[in-house]
């Protein structure tokens, strides 16, 4: 045939039987096209792998299947030139080695499917992947790690990362994530140990993020905070502003109201005169309440503790209290457990605050019943009480789905029942704010139709092992503005620093009943050189004026150099009431502030504790 021309069953000499096999044409075409090609293809493959690649290990298996594959061709050239003269042991090679073959690669997972599905994974990673040896030499790397470091395929695996250009030698530390950029990119690599089972290190794996677009957005977040934090200050600028020129009318308002009720006036007059002052102290409260938002939103907010008597500040609640309910058929009552302690530690100007806004909340949505406000000691411990306050009233209460935005700023709840009831809705918003930044929280509980209670609870200094006991024992102090005008100065010599003519004017009203002598400057110039030419005993300095604004002012009569213009007490009087212009005024050597709208009994507060004890007359209160 063609494939086989002759087979023979043949013996030799020594009695052994073989097959005798003349091959044909067919044969050597199935030879070449069959075995030979295909061999030499496996061959040129095995060769070219071993060249491209240093890895030892790798190197190691492919040597072992290129002479495991060689056995067949040395058997069958052995047999071609007679060297085997009577088998032709080539088709057993053959199986042997494919066999062997087949071994090598199980043994080496070449195929597995696990490890070729990992790879697939890795390969469709969009982040960087390099896996090294122990020796840090390239083992593998996923096609994202190619396209951050574009000459890592130029690279052998099995030589070292070290030569791949871009690539930092602190992207071999564990656990320390190291930023670096390639061609304006953004990235970070995380490197981990692999451990075998024996806690040996095999090498570790680099993996590399792109963090260009977390890197836009968060500088996207910092130049929207910039923006934020610029309109933020813009906000309190204009806060600022408008604090200073709302105030600069109110003052004249307010004060110039406070000059004519001196006198005496018909009923009806008196009246109009009671409603002005009464109308711009509310506004003055509106503003007040505004600047306190502000402040508290922009974090700029600070608690002030001191030593304070809680009987007498619960007393003057009551009084205000009182005096809001007016001809309601409202009673308010106080109930304050006997055994807190008389002298406390704590913010009490924002406690009273924080009362009074919701005293008079509950005042005004009490058309008839009572509001009992309560203080009761809960704990003490060693130097600190906490203390339970609470305000309840009996009035129209709030409805459930209301309370959730109680608290919210400008939101006034169930408007239509509350129609022609004054208010901004401001004042819960703050006092629960307020409340926080004291260590506690404001809570309400309601019942629509029955009244509500507002509660809190505060760690407060104790001060004194001295009780509060009986409440209603606890002295009403006498009005402040009876005690403005007991003492007078008339020979004293004050020098009123203000640019504006209105101001001017209420200042020495309200001043003239202490009969100083008043000098007017209009500007901080003019003030430096009536201190340089003349002798005061006091200055009230206002803020904000042309040629010489009043810390400027205040700083070049300090720097004058005499002892006279050192001691000079120089008093802030000014309409500038936002955060940090106290500070300001002390740094520059101002000695007390008043804020405008002027307040008498701030007045006579710093004209008692300021001026020459041998110029105060009529007055047993000395300084304080």
């Amino acid at each position: 045939g063609l494939f086989c021309q002759e087979v023979r069953w043949l013996a030799d000499t020594d009695g052994f039987h073989y097959v005798s096999i003349t091959y044909g044409p067919l044969y050597v075409f199935f030879l070449f096209s069959r075995i030979i090609i295909p061999y030499t293809l496996c061959i040129y493959t095995l060769v070219k792998a071993i060249r491209e690649r240093s890895d030892r290990q790798v190197n190691h298996q492919y040597w072992t299947i290129l002479g495991i594959s060689t056995l067949p061709v040395i058997m069958l050239i052995a047999y071609v030139f007679k060297l085997v003269v009577v088998f032709d042991l080539t088709p057993v090679t053959l199986a042997i080695s494919m066999s062997l073959v087949v071994i090598v690669v199980w043994s080496r997972r070449n195929y597995d499917f696990r490890h070729l599905a990992a790879e697939k994974v890795l390969e469709s990673l969009g982040d960087g992947v390099i896996a090294l040896d122990d020796h840090d030499r390239l083992v593998s790397y996923n096609r994202a790690a190619a396209n951050i470091f574009t000459r890592l395929p130029s690279h052998k695996l099995g030589e070292n990362i070290r030569v791949v250009e871009g690539f930092r030698e602190e992207m071999l530390n564990e656990d320390i994530p190291q930023s670096f950029s390639i061609n304006e990119q953004h990235y970070e690599s995380h490197s981990k140990h692999i451990i075998d089972e024996n806690g040996k290190i095999q090498g570790c794996v680099i993996l590399i993020l792109d963090m260009t677009d977390i890197k836009a957005y968060i500088n996207e977040i910092k130049r929207v905070r910039r923006q934020a934090e610029k309109a933020s200050i813009a906000k309190s600028e204009f806060l600022a502003n408008m604090s200073h020129e709302i105030r600069t009318p109110m003052n004249a308002i307010i004060g110039l109201t406070e000059v004519l009720l001196r006198k005496e006036w018909q009923p009806e007059e008196q009246k109009f005169l009671l409603n002005i002052r009464s109308s711009g102290k509310a506004l003055l409260k509106l503003i007040n309440d505004l600047l306190d938002f502000s402040k508290i939103e922009a974090g700029k907010f600070e608690i002030s503790k001191d030593t304070y008597e809680i009987g007498q500040m619960l007393r003057d609640i009551q009084v205000i209290g009182s005096t809001r309910i007016g001809e309601k058929q409202v009673e308010l009552k106080m109930d304050v457990a006997e055994e807190i302690p008389r002298f406390l530690y704590g913010d009490a100007l924002r406690i009273r605050q924080v009362i009074i806004n919701i005293m008079n909340n509950a005042i005004k949505f009490t058309e008839e019943g009572s509001v009992t406000v309560k203080v009761a000691l809960q704990k003490r411990e060693k130097e600190k009480v906490q203390l339970y306050f609470s305000v309840k009233d009996t009035g129209q209460g709030i409805r459930q789905q209301d309370l959730e935005r109680l608290f919210d700023a400008f939101t006034q709840v169930d408007i239509k029942k509350n129609m022609g009831k004054e208010g901004t809705g401001l004042g819960l918003a703050i006092s629960r704010q307020l409340v926080e930044l004291m260590g506690g929280e404001l809570s309400v509980t309601s019942e629509y139709g029955k009244g509500s209670e507002f509660y809190f609870t505060l760690w407060e200094g104790i001060r004194s092992e001295e009780c509060v006991g009986d409440f209603s024992e606890v002295k009403e102090q006498q009005e402040e503005e009876a005690n403005v005008f007991t003492f007078t100065l008339p020979e004293a010599k004050v020098l009123l620093v203000d640019d504006n003519e209105v101001n001017q004017c209420v200042a020495e009203a309200l001043m003239e009943p202490f009969g100083m002598q008043i000098d007017i400057a209009s500007n901080g110039q003019e003030a430096v050189d009536s201190v340089r030419q003349g002798q005061y005993d006091l200055v009230f300095m206002d803020h904000f004026m042309p040629v010489m604004d009043g810390v400027e002012a205040t700083k070049n009569i300090r720097a004058l150099g005499t002892e006279y213009a050192r001691s000079l007490p120089i008093i802030a009087l000014t309409a500038d009431a936002v955060q940090g212009v106290r500070e300001e005024f002390f740094a520059a050597g101002m000695n007390d502030f008043v804020s405008k709208p002027i307040e008498m009994p701030e007045i006579a507060r710093v004209l008692r504790r300021w001026m020459p004890e041998g110029k105060i007359c009529g007055s047993s209160a000395g300084r304080r």
